[in-house]
């Protein structure tokens, strides 16, 4: 370490010389990025924020993009679209594992969502009849 010529003050790792220093007001980055400028992530959100018309039921409904994206993926995945299936269930683990505490998760929720995802294409088509064929009227 060195001294400034004209002080006591020690200069190194992290000591500029006070002449070299930013003046005050003065910005360091003077071509850096704008204050407000918009990331990946706000426009990402204001573009999943943004209003669609859609059609629910023969009515004409206003949701958001996000919303209309996320039906679209639960619909594919209930018509048996494997890789939606799986993403689905990914996203329920993680909310099921973050949202409640440790020794409030049910390990046999969990086992059950393990098994699910271990289903093949084939199998998760036969369950899915199954079940419709288990929820129909009896008559």
């Amino acid at each position: 370490m060195s001294f400034d010529k004209k002080s006591k003050y020690q200069v190194g790792y992290a000591k500029p010389p006070r002449k070299t220093r930013f003046e005050k007001g003065k910005s360091g980055n003077p071509a850096g990025r704008v204050k407000g400028s918009r990331n990946v992530s706000k426009l990402l959100l204001e573009a999943l924020g943004e209003p669609v018309v859609v059609n629910e039921n023969g009515e004409r409904k206003r949701i958001t993009k996000g919303e209309a994206m996320i039906k679209q993926l639960v619909n594919k995945g209930a018509s048996g679209d494997a890789r939606s299936i799986q993403l689905l269930l990914a996203e329920m683990r993680s909310r099921l594992e973050s949202e409640l505490p440790p020794d409030q998760t049910s390990q046999e929720t969990k086992d059950q969502l393990l098994m699910l995802e271990r289903l093949t294409v084939e199998e998760r088509i036969e369950l899915r009849r199954l079940i419709a064929k288990a929820q129909s009227d009896p008559n």
